[in-house]
């Protein structure tokens, strides 16, 4: 598939399953005991207990608890335990929890407008993804603010690959094919159609079960998150390249927001901004490395042939048409791409 975004369900799991684009391996030194925190964040997160990412996502909490003197902590809930990315938004309105680093198949729960940005092939390139995104994150944002929420950190992401049991060069080999679906996301769906392919329904906690029982054979999923989600180890391909770009966020009820102290609040920006700043390109790296090392254990990266590749195109343009009448308003999408083309 052609390339589309930097190195980011159609799921996008980046945040869901990667969390937010972000690491930090801050100051080891500990808050002392006597000093409790006063604000306790609960968050929840797709990511898998013991991942990379979320080992970072506790240096975080460290850090944060380290600047704030023990004021402000950050409860992290891994691996999906408090539900998928709609459970954790549901949750986050009632109040049951603070925010959740979520995907755009999450956030859509909160402000549906987001998932223009996580259409397949709604952007040429790389960069016109990014300027769209830089372009259109203050209205976003502002959306986010309407609804009643607040977003701590918004970013793009790392655009999934589709990993395949057995080869998908066109789309018609999706219809041979038992594709994956995640329950919360609208646009899968849809491309399933235009393409006369069948998705089978299944949560994130799932899908490793799935492959292993060969109810399905077909995942969409960042590099680093197949591996580390154990998917990887029952595909033999993936998808020369990301088919769509993502969004991600740290998102907290406005509520929960509030509740925080100014100071405390721009504490714990800075720490997700300096955390950015340092280790981005580390994370980078890793996604690339991740390839090589998918590549090493057997996974056959496939080569499209022009004609394929317009095959998808026409699958992608097909797919955005019929997502045009309920996804989300078309003013808004037209606005999204032309945000993004070059001046």
């Amino acid at each position: 598939m052609p390339s589309l975004v930097p190195s980011r369900t159609v799921v996008s799991l980046s945040a869901a399953v990667t969390g937010l684009s972000i690491a930090f391996v801050g100051a080891t030194e500990s808050v002392a005991q006597s000093a409790a925190a006063t604000r306790t964040l609960s968050i929840a997160t797709l990511a898998p207990s013991g991942s990379q990412m979320t080992q970072s996502l506790e240096a975080m909490n460290r850090e944060v608890r380290r600047r704030t003197s023990g004021r402000l902590a950050l409860r992290w809930y891994f691996g999906g335990v408090q539900g998928d990315e709609r459970e954790v938004v549901r949750k986050i309105r009632s109040g049951r929890l603070d925010g959740g680093a979520l995907s755009a198949t999450g956030l859509q729960h909160m402000h549906r407008p987001v998932l223009a940005f996580q259409l397949p092939a709604m952007f040429s390139d790389a960069e016109s993804f990014l300027r769209a995104y830089q372009a259109l994150k203050p209205t976003l944002e502002e959306g986010f603010q309407r609804e009643g929420f607040a977003l701590a950190h918004l970013a793009p992401a790392t655009g999934p690959r589709m990993f395949s049991a057995r080869a998908v060069r066109v789309p018609a080999d999706l219809r041979g094919a038992r594709p994956w679906q995640w329950p919360d996301d609208p646009i899968l769906p849809a491309l399933y159609a235009e393409a006369g392919a069948a998705g089978v329904s299944l949560s994130i906690s799932e899908v490793l079960m799935g492959l292993q029982s060969q109810r399905i054979d077909t995942v969409f999923a960042p590099p680093l998150a197949a591996i580390a989600l154990q998917w990887s180890a029952h595909v033999r391909y993936m998808s020369e390249r990301p088919a769509s770009g993502s969004l991600n966020a740290l998102a907290f009820s406005q509520t929960s927001w509030n509740s925080v102290a100014p100071a405390d609040r721009a504490t714990l920006q800075a720490v997700i901004a300096q955390a950015i700043t340092i280790y981005r390109p580390a994370i980078l790296r890793a996604e690339a490395a991740s390839v090589q090392s998918l590549q090493r254990r057997g996974v056959t990266e496939l080569a499209l042939t022009e004609p394929e590749r317009q095959r998808w195109q026409a699958l992608f343009a097909a797919t955005r048409a019929r997502l045009s009448r309920t996804l989300c308003d078309p003013a808004w999408m037209a606005r999204v791409q032309a945000a993004g083309r070059a001046p």
